[in-house]
């Protein structure tokens, strides 16, 4: 018998874990069947980015279950995604004072903060997120908060950091910029850090096009407008690929509609 245990408990955990990738923790602890539908339809719509329907399903589901913390989060995002800040706060806030999905919340919060100029809150949120849960898209939205709150050293720690958990492009572009806007407040000894890792950001990336635009001036502070018009004309180009993408999506989406 005692082998069987052996055997089988192992077995048993992997189920668990497997399945929990399908059913949240709420529905587990018996959350009330509608009051999960409802959320079901919300996330739905949320992906859809079909954001007062999302709000509603979250809206009705929270009616039925008050203490339904997905339902809050998630809320909370669709409220964020339709600009609607403070109350997006408020929702994250309810999801915190009921100890669940923390590192989300925190870190959706502080999207949130930033978003309203309140870099300061953003940090506590970001950096309160980070003790639970380390992640590379929070450090590098606390590095770009700590960058606007005026404290550089922070956000090049951040951005170190970042690019030894992960050397994305992004991470480097952060960085560089930061250096960028060092050097035009009158520090020229960062140029070159800014330069190699603009390039770098545009190696791993070669259609970021505020790269190209931040290392166009980086060149022109070299004094090399050749290059630096090089990169502002291939940063157009770009720009100007992405908004004629987006207005042919949206035409198919407006003829699929009728």
């Amino acid at each position: 018998m005692r082998p069987l245990i052996y055997i089988m408990t192992p077995v048993l955990i992997l189920t668990i874990l497997l399945a929990s990738r399908f059913i949240t923790w709420d529905a587990i602890k018996g959350v009330d069947r509608q009051a999960q539908i409802y959320v079901q339809e919300g996330t739905v719509s949320l992906r859809a980015w079909k954001l007062p329907q999302a709000i509603k399903a979250f809206t009705r589901a929270i009616e039925i279950e008050p203490r339904y913390a997905e339902a809050y989060v998630k809320r909370g995002l669709a409220y964020y995604r339709s600009q609607q800040y403070e109350t997006a706060i408020a929702d994250y806030t309810e999801t915190l004072k009921l100890k669940r999905y923390q590192a989300d919340a925190y870190a959706s919060r502080g999207d949130a903060y930033q978003s309203l100029g309140n870099m300061q809150r953003a940090i506590a949120d970001y950096s309160a997120s980070l003790k639970r849960r380390r992640s590379t898209t929070v450090i590098q939205k606390r590095a770009e908060s700590y960058f606007k709150h005026g404290e550089v050293q922070k956000a090049l720690d951040d951005y170190d950091d970042l690019i030894k958990r992960k050397p994305t492009a992004m991470a480097y572009y952060g960085r560089g910029n930061v250096y960028l806007q060092i050097t035009i407040r009158g520090d020229e000894n960062r140029l070159k850090l800014a330069l190699s890792d603009l390039d770098q950001a545009i190696a791993l990336e070669p259609r970021l096009e505020r790269a190209y635009i931040c290392r166009a001036q980086v060149h022109a502070k070299f004094g090399d407008q050749t290059l630096a018009n090089r990169d502002y004309n291939h940063a157009i180009k770009l720009l100007t690929d992405a908004i004629q993408k987006y207005l042919i999506l949206t035409l198919i989406k407006n003829i699929d509609a009728f």
